[in-house]
This record gives structure tokens, sequence and C-alpha cells, in this order.
């Protein structure tokens, strides 16, 4: 890589990373695009429950995500990397719903959605001076937030849960996505050293454009999955696609890298 000139003259290396900072980039990335998916799912539930699932409700429909996509993994219930996956995704829901369980939030529910909680007001409460209506009317407001507050915090809890699960989607896909940038490179550098010979021609505005698609294939489709709040979506259908998408952009890339180094 040529150095960089700075205003005085003086060239300024490019800065490099070692990999413990690469792993420590890796990992503090993988849990904010987590963190991040899981409030975009839960704002995307808080608008469906009012717009696309208005009969269904947000709680029973980020339940059935979680149930199809656990239906999924359970179709392949063997991985490269782990033996059983479908214990592996009950354990990852076991693991999401442990702080909510600690900290009393489930209990909370069901004790604010228990039958009889909101009682008809009696004929003394009706015929009540309005000092006394008011203190009435300040009750049945907070337990009416206390039940809702309640109830997006489970449907917050239903959407960790599928976070997870398709993040260990990602875990079990990983030596697909090797093999797929193995075949990339391979083919990259068999189409790289035949240009070298036979005297091609050499452009960088393709190398570049195509790195930086790979990088794409490998980290956008993920994301997209990740937050994607509509059923019926077979993680194998995105596993095929962009495998695809890696090889051929990382061969590419490899294939319009630099003829001399």
């Amino acid at each position: 890589m040529t150095p960089r000139p700075t205003q005085g003259g003086a060239p300024v290396r490019a800065r490099t990373r070692g990999p413990v900072e690469l792993t420590l980039e890796v990992a503090f990335g993988l849990i904010f695009v987590s963190l991040f998916a899981w409030f975009i799912g839960v704002m995307i539930e808080l608008a469906g429950h009012y717009v696309l699932w208005k009969e269904e409700g947000a709680l029973a429909h980020s339940q059935r995500i979680v149930a199809q996509d656990m239906g999924y993994i359970a179709a392949a219930p063997r991985s490269l990397l782990i033996d059983d996956t479908e214990g592996f995704a009950h354990r990852l829901n076991g693991w999401a719903a442990w702080p909510y369980e600690r900290l009393g939030v489930l209990a909370w529910y069901r004790r604010t959605h228990a039958p009889g909680q909101e009682p008809a007001p009696s004929a003394s409460q009706r015929k009540a001076s309005a000092p006394q209506q008011l203190g009435l009317g300040l009750q049945s407001a907070t337990r009416s937030i206390g039940k809702t507050a309640s109830y997006w915090a489970v449907v917050s809890m239903h959407v960790a849960q599928d976070v997870l699960l398709r993040l260990s989607v990602a875990l079990f896909a990983l030596p697909a996505f090797a093999l797929a940038c193995i075949v990339g490179i391979v083919d990259g550098l068999v189409r790289r050293d035949l240009r070298r010979w036979q005297g091609g021609r050499e452009s960088s505005f393709v190398y570049h454009h195509a790195k930086r698609y790979t990088a794409w294939a490998l980290t956008g489709g993920f994301g997209l999955y990740l937050t994607w709040p509509f059923g019926g979506f077979n993680p194998a259908y995105m596993v095929l696609v962009f495998t695809v998408l890696v090889a051929a952009t990382l061969s590419t890339t490899v294939g319009s890298f630099k003829k001399y180094v």
C-alpha cells in the first residue's frame, strides 16, 4: 500500500490492526448489530400491533415467529459445528428468558393480566366525591399503564429469543460461508493468473467495488435477516443466496487484484 502524503510532505503509513483488535471489533460489532436488531424488531412489533397484525396482536405474532424459526431449525437437526441444533436453540430461548424471569417481568405480566384485575366500579364508587373519583381514576390509569408495559416487556423477550435463534442459524451456516469463501478465492486466483499471463487489463475500479460488495454480502443480508418481521421465510434460502453472492463477489475481488505485487 502506498504511503499517503501529508500537507508537510512526509508520508503517513496506513494504520494496521492486529488480531486482538480485529477480534474485539468483530465481537463488539456483533453485539451492536444484535442489540440494534432487537430494538428494530420491538419497534416493528409496536407498529405492526396497530397496523399490520391488529387482529393477532404483537404478543401472538412474536410467539408465532419464534415457533416458526424453531421449526426451521428442527428441520436441520445437525450442523458441522453443533450436533444438536434444536437443543441448542432451546437453550438460547432459555438464556433470553432468564433475565426476564430473574427480574420478575414474567410474574408481573401474569399478575397484571390475571382475570379480575379490572373490576367494574361499584355503586359506592360511582357516587364518590370528586377527589375520590380522581384517586380511583389514577389507580385505574396506573393499572392500565402497568398492564401495557408488562405486555410489551414480554413482546421484547420474544423478539430477543427470535434474534438469538437467527444468530444461531448464522452460526450453523458458517461452514457454508467458509466453503463459499474458499471457492471464491480459488476461482479468483485462477482468473487473476490467467489475466496476468494473457496481458489483460488491470482495473482498480472493479476491485474496489467488488471488495465493497463482498463485505455487504457477508453482513448486509445477515442484518436484514435478523430484523425480518414477517413469517414464512426459510433461512435455507437466505444461506443459499448469500453464499453464492459471497463466492461471486470474492472471486471478482481476487481476480481483479493487481497483476504484479
